[in-house]
């Protein structure tokens, strides 16, 4: 952290322990997936700075179930993230989307 700012793999580490761990214990008790940063951007390779919270930069993650999991719950997963997740962690962001 510097100056105050958290970086993105922290950030990210929180938001599924705080935030999507606890709703998929809830509502799937011991699904068994994965969780991980992935993709583009600095945060990723952790090279991110306070600069980079100007454009899509926020918790995120991408989860991952077996194919099997994937068929039965994929859809009821992400209904309830979508819908349960807050709109923003740690005073950022949640979602990228258009608005």
């Amino acid at each position: 952290m510097e100056d105050g700012h958290v970086r993105g793999l922290e950030l990210s580490r929180r938001f599924y322990l705080e935030a999507v761990a606890p709703l998929l214990a809830r509502r799937f008790g011991g699904l068994t997936h994965t969780a991980a940063l992935l993709g583009a951007g600095s945060e990723v390779l952790g090279y991110d700075t306070e600069r980079s919270t100007d454009h899509d930069w926020g918790p995120r993650l991408q989860l991952f179930l077996s194919p099997e999991d994937a068929a039965a719950h994929g859809e009821a997963v992400d209904a309830l993230l979508a819908g349960s997740l807050p709109p923003r962690f740690l005073g950022y962001p949640t979602n990228f989307g258009a608005t």
